[in-house]
């Protein structure tokens, strides 16, 4: 009976001993094609991971939720069901001169490339157009932040409600775009608003201020010119003046009105004195023949001669002669020809001045700049902003690529731990 007992017992603890082999030859095989990772070989045997791997796992899940799913979720979300239609609104225009008086421009002409002066006033339309004064100017015509906010604008997209002018700025700089095309100076403006008619409405009146913005620098450039003519005319005015002032104060001094004038004058009494004296000297020869020099006729009329020649000796000194009490005729016509010399340029300055002046003046009065809109604001048919399904997909891509650059990472560091 006991042998019996043993038997089972050999019996039991064989069949035990077999079935512990074949556990051990299975888990055997299941490490063998199991990954090197230690959480599995725990998972295999039974164990419980370590707090390392746990963590790993967590930042697995995390990094998975984090950057496989939310942000693809969300961009559907937004973009899908959220973002508001943005409408654009597009023109073109050119900046043309209305007189040559601008200049000219031969390279240009030579080229066919715009003028050098239109092109920087092409510059300066489109710098103004990103600038603060174009949000100010936009301010006062449009109120322009209330057509970038409100309850049909997605709180994203929308303008803040207390944003400051470089906020404001900022957005604006978002919203539009410019371009110019180098060879013909084209001019290419695009605006966008969350309505097609609020589009159209702030790309018109950016070109009219842009237009105005234009004419009112070159409007200070012709106001400098004009204080500058005037100064001119003024000062030619004043040099004129003064120039016949002092013509007049010589001729008050002088006596003597035209050189000309007075010169005839004293010609003809000399050649009449010179004519009365040969006719004393005759008659004074001829009596001399019968009678004595010592009697009194013939004394009256030797006394007549000498006034004669005295006469004759003090108009040519007045005509010209050496006194050095009185200017003669001659000194003073020296001085009469300074004047009028100096009065001719007076005169002449003069005029050209008043010339100048007129010239710019009626200049001035003139639209000189235009912005020539070939392509008015456009009203557009349909909102081209966002672009849903290109910016879902863009999100989904780099959410992708982050998440897998991301889990490379997470391993290259676990095996580095272990």
């Amino acid at each position: 009976m006991r042998k019996l007992e043993n038997e089972d017992r050999s019996t039991n603890a064989l069949e035990k001993s077999r079935s512990a082999a074949k556990a051990l030859a299975v888990t055997a095989r299941k490490l063998r094609f199991s990954t090197s990772n230690r959480s599995d070989l725990y998972r295999v045997v039974g164990l419980r991971p370590r707090l390392v791997d746990r963590v790993f796992a967590s930042l697995r899940v995390i990094n998975t939720v984090s950057l496989l799913i939310v942000p693809p979720a969300a961009a559907i979300a937004y973009y899908g069901f959220i973002a508001s239609d943005q409408y654009q609104s597009e023109a073109r225009f050119t900046v043309r001169a209305s007189t040559p008086a601008l200049g000219k421009d031969q390279l240009g002409r030579v080229s066919g490339l715009p003028s050098a002066k239109i092109i920087q006033d092409t510059q300066i339309v489109t710098n103004f157009i990103s600038s603060r004064a174009m949000v100010e100017a936009l301010e006062q015509q449009l109120n322009i932040r209330s057509l970038y906010r409100g309850p049909s604008v997605d709180w994203i997209s929308s303008l803040g409600n207390d944003a400051t002018y470089e906020e404001l700025l900022e957005y604006w700089n978002k919203m539009t775009s410019t371009s110019i095309s180098p060879s013909s100076g084209i001019v290419t403006v695009k605006v966008r608003a969350f309505s097609a008619t609020d589009a159209q409405r702030i790309l018109t009146a950016v070109v009219s201020s842009s237009e105005k913005a234009i004419n009112d620098l070159n409007n200070r450039i012709w106001r400098d010119v004009i204080v500058t003519a005037e100064d001119n005319l003024k000062r030619s005015t004043e040099t004129l003046q003064n120039v016949r002032e002092r013509l007049l104060a010589e001729q008050n001094k002088s006596g003597v009105l035209t050189v000309e004038g007075s010169s005839a004058i004293l010609t003809n009494l000399l050649t009449s004195v010179q004519s009365e004296k040969i006719a004393l000297e005759q008659t004074y020869a001829v009596k001399l023949e019968s009678i004595s020099p010592n009697t009194p006729h013939m004394r009256v009329l030797a006394r007549e001669i000498e006034s004669k020649d005295a006469q004759i000796k003090e108009l040519q000194e007045q005509i010209a002669g050496s006194s050095d009490t009185e200017k003669n005729l001659a000194g003073v016509s020296l001085d009469f020809q300074r004047l009028q010399f100096e009065k001719q340029l007076a005169e002449q300055q003069f005029a050209s001045s008043i010339r100048t002046f007129e010239q710019v003046q009626f200049i001035s009065k003139q639209q000189l700049m235009y912005l020539d809109p070939f392509l008015p604001p456009s009203l557009p048919d349909a909102a081209q902003y966002p672009r849903r399904l290109f910016w879902i997909l863009c999100v989904t891509f780099t959410s992708i690529a982050g998440w897998v650059a991301s889990f490379g990472l997470l391993a290259i560091i676990r095996n580095k731990i272990n």
